[in-house]
């Protein structure tokens, strides 16, 4: 948490208006000025075998590419390469020139992380089974089971039908175990990724 100290080191507002001109590559004028020459510059850059071959490894991985995109042309920006709008026109013609590429890999590209028409669904998917998760588990601590409480009953119906509707098998409720969980050492490094 920020403490009020804090802020008295911070810049001041305007402070940047203060610098010497022209300091910064965003501050001069781009090297590139149409969005041609940025769109070329940035295929020619990814047609390299060795880059395709990294790109393909963080992308089989479940790196989506819109946001590697706007990265790799915001960092563009940032070196005064070219304009923000030289990127945001460019940026579709990137993402479907490394598409096309990582589809000759074999590899099928999330194009974003979200997904409008699926993401809320999850989420309250998500939070239904975790409030009927607590509520079983509230019951169980009552002494409360499908034989005997008509709620827990109805709750554990419930959940069999979103178990069901997910593609699960519904478990059964006398060979749910407590099974403790493992310790494992989790890689560490650059490379480190889970397997799914």
């Amino acid at each position: 948490m920020a403490k009020p100290e804090d802020f008295l080191q911070g810049p001041i507002p305007g402070q940047s208006l203060t610098t010497e001109p022209r300091k910064w590559p965003w501050e001069r004028p781009p090297q590139m000025s149409s969005h041609e020459e940025v769109t070329k510059y940035y295929i020619n850059k990814l047609a390299d075998q060795d880059v395709m071959d990294d790109l393909a490894v963080m992308f089989d991985g479940g790196m989506p590419l819109a946001p590697f995109v706007e990265t790799l042309t915001t960092t563009g920006v940032s070196e005064g390469l070219h304009t923000v709008d030289a990127s945001l026109i460019a940026n579709p013609v990137i993402h479907t020139f490394i598409k096309a590429a990582m589809t000759q890999y074999g590899i099928k590209v999330k194009d974003d992380t979200y997904d409008p028409e699926r993401d809320p669904k999850e989420r309250e998917e998500r939070r239904l089974r975790m409030t009927i998760d607590l509520a079983l588990a509230e019951a169980a601590e009552s002494g409360g089971t499908k034989q005997n409480d008509p709620g827990v009953s109805l709750l554990q119906e419930v959940k069999d039908s979103m178990d069901t509707s997910m593609g699960e098998e519904p478990v059964a409720e006398d060979t749910v175990q407590e099974v403790a969980p493992e310790e494992t050492t989790q890689p560490k490094g650059l490379m480190a990724r889970e397997t799914m």
